[in-house]
């Protein structure tokens, strides 16, 4: 299992309420999302710099998940949230699917803004260490209560990802204008799994990408038609693989980022 660097102590501080209680894992993303099967997972660290052919993976029998939460923020999050998150992973999964010729963007009926605060919460979890960065302390904030608007200064971009790779990756940064190394840099973290992938940023608009934070100020509960774009697939490690259009620099938290890709069966004796 991989919990070296996805795991806290038994008893330990929670990511999202800060107090100090019994920790329970949560799986990012959230169960039911995608199917929970054995996972091969590399540091992203190990995946940047790491020898391809010579691999040191570590197995999970279940997903990617980390001990960082505590049973009470855990169950909410899996609650409120979490419900939001599958259906709408459930739905864009099926177009990829289908045989049926689409339009290049269709709508979707969602509750945005409880995918955006679900998707912030398991950002949260997905740090072997108790974050403290402005974006931890912001998120905590208002995370589980309702009347409290996400900020302006957290924007978060979807797009299709049509792979079975999952790449969990928080407090990175990139330009903000790809093959424009003199532009302001951006602040990011990225959910990315089967079919849609997740950007959280500092910036309002990189590369194009639908924003899901123009839903910020509408109830939780209140569904909207989601428009997703068909006919706009990146590449596997877009946008975070460094070439000659980009770089990316990472602090401490990195070391809890994780690539998991499905685990090969071993052919049989």
């Amino acid at each position: 299992m991989h919990y070296s660097k996805v795991k806290r102590a038994k008893i330990d501080r929670c990511s999202i309420c800060g107090e100090e209680k019994s920790l329970s894992w949560d799986h990012v993303p959230p169960k039911g999302s995608l199917e929970l099967t054995p996972v091969e997972m590399e540091t992203i660290f190990q995946v940047f710099t790491g020898d391809r052919e010579n691999r040191k993976v570590r197995e999970s029998q279940n997903g990617v998940k980390y001990r960082t939460l505590c049973n009470e923020c855990n169950s909410t999050l899996g609650l409120h949230y979490d419900p939001s998150i599958k259906e709408f992973a459930e739905s864009v999964g099926r177009y990829l699917n289908s045989d049926l010729a689409f339009p290049e963007v269709v709508g979707h009926r969602t509750k945005p803004n409880a995918i955006m605060r679900g998707i912030l919460g398991h950002l949260l979890a997905a740090n072997a260490d108790f974050g403290e960065t402005t974006f931890d302390v912001d998120v905590r904030e208002f995370l589980f209560d309702h009347s409290a608007p996400i900020p302006h200064g957290i924007y978060i971009h979807y797009w299709l990802y049509p792979y079975s790779q999952i790449v969990v990756m928080r407090d990175f940064c990139m330009p903000s204008v790809r093959g424009k190394f003199s532009s302001k840099p951006g602040f990011f973290h990225t959910l990315k799994y089967f079919p849609i992938a997740y950007l959280v940023s500092n910036l309002r608009q990189y590369e194009n990408l639908y924003e899901l934070t123009q839903y910020r100020h509408i109830d939780v509960e209140e569904e909207v038609d989601l428009p997703i774009r068909l006919n706009r697939v990146e590449h596997q490690f877009w946008p975070e693989i460094v070439d000659d259009g980009n770089m990316l620099f990472g602090g401490q938290s990195m070391a809890s980022s994780v690539s998991a890709n499905p685990r090969l069966r071993k052919p049989l004796k």
